[in-house]
């Protein structure tokens, strides 16, 4: 695998308010986390009589639900995605990654096509990349038409192809 055939689209940074807002929600789970254990360690609880039990468990049930809901949340707002193209194997990669954790999975394409702007009935824009056999990733969604465009572009330099802006449906343009 050459350089010249492994092509690298990445979602831009998230803005820095809401990687504080991210932060600080797993600084919330953390929190949640460490004082249920420290609840349930400083309880002096007989694991033999079911009514403490149950007492213990529906003080942790609240600790561990709003901790997993703001890890969840966390984990959503830092996100981001990175599509991997493999010219040479005609193969490409859609994977997330949270700072150095990546998961993805490899999917084998045609050939590239067309990248396209689409408005969809919530009036937000889609970023697709396009093969010739019908197929496409979807990249990004975007509020902004400007924005939309903007990063349509960067990734058509990258991979050398076409924009089809099909923002109006009745009326498709084909951009430079």
């Amino acid at each position: 695998m050459e350089a010249k055939d492994v092509k690298i689209i990445k979602q831009y940074d998230r803005h820095l308010i809401i990687k504080i807002i991210a932060a600080l929600l797993f600084t919330i789970g953390f929190a949640l986390v460490y004082f249920a254990f420290l609840i349930n360690f400083e309880m002096d609880i007989d694991w033999t009589r079911d009514k403490q039990v149950a007492k213990w468990g529906k003080g942790m049930s609240g600790f561990l639900f709003f901790s997993v809901i703001a890890f969840g949340l966390g984990i959503n707002l830092m996100k981001r995605k990175l599509i991997i193209f493999d010219l040479s194997k005609k193969r490409y990669k859609s994977e997330f990654y949270i700072g150095p954790f990546h998961w993805g999975n490899w999917y084998s394409f045609s050939d590239l096509k067309r990248i396209g702007i689409f408005k969809n009935t919530k009036d937000i824009f889609e970023l697709n990349i396009w093969f010739t056999n019908k197929r496409y990733v979807q990249f990004e969604k975007f509020h902004d038409y400007e924005d939309a465009l903007a990063e349509a572009r960067y990734v058509a330099e990258i991979l050398e192809l076409e924009i089809l802006d099909a923002s109006d449906p009745r009326n498709p343009v084909l951009l430079e």
